[in-house]
This record gives structure tokens, sequence and C-alpha cells, in this order.
């Protein structure tokens, strides 16, 4: 558990797993935004559930660059390899929805209060060359 201080520093290990030494374009910001508004409006099993959706042809750049951005920051709130398989990932949080509400819920609070600082930090490290 993640204790309030902290929220910044583990929001921060988070990005720079996301970063790999570079830094982040305008779509990548765009689509950590889209993940904590996603986050607040429909909550954490239909984040992941996004992730595990075949691709829609009209989605097309947007859902390439969210994807991967998506994938990595949830599977680092839920303490998941990286790496995880989509459906894994999403087994994990149905699991928890039905077995485990206390958990689920913790882990939604939690991913709610992260991805403020999720924001901040991918701001942080935007690329000076996308505006």
């Amino acid at each position: 558990m993640i204790k309030p201080e902290q929220m910044s520093l583990a929001a921060h290990s988070h990005i720079q797993k996301i970063l790999n030494n570079q830094t982040l374009t305008a779509e990548d910001i765009n689509a950590v935004y889209r993940l904590s508004q996603h986050l607040r409006t429909f909550g954490l099993l239909s984040a992941v559930g996004y992730i595990n959706q075949s691709p829609n042809k009209t989605e097309g750049k947007v859902r390439e660059r969210t994807l991967p951005i998506w994938k990595s920051l949830l599977a680092q709130l839920l303490n998941q390899a990286e790496d995880i398989e989509p459906k894994k990932l999403m087994d994990t949080v149905i699991n928890y929805a039905n077995n485990r509400s206390d958990v689920y819920m913790l882990q939604w609070r939690r991913s709610l209060e992260l991805s403020q600082h999720w924001n901040f930090w991918a701001r942080a490290y935007k690329s000076e060359d996308n505006g």
C-alpha cells in the first residue's frame, strides 16, 4: 500500500518505465490524460477492458499509442509485469471485482490518486519538439 506522501514518487517511477530514456510525445501525454478521464468516468475494470478489446479500424493511431501506455500504467498499478497479456490483466481485475470488492475499490481509488501524479510527470517529461 502506497502512503499518500509516496504517490508522486510512485507515479514518477511508473512514468520513468514508459519513457525508456526518451521524452514523451503529445500523443503519449494525451494517452495518460485519457486514462485518467476513463478511470474517473468508467472505472478500473473498464480501463482494463479497453486494453483487452480487439482493435477497431476507426481508432488507428490513437489506440496504437494509447494501449502501451495504459497497459504499462495499469500493470504497474496492479503490481503485474508490464509484458502481461491483456486477457490476464483483465482476469485479475475481474477476479478482484467479483471476489475481492474491497481490493478492487482500493485499487480503483489508488488509480484515481495516482492518475493526477501520472499527468504531472507526463507533462514534466514532454518532448520540446511537440510544443
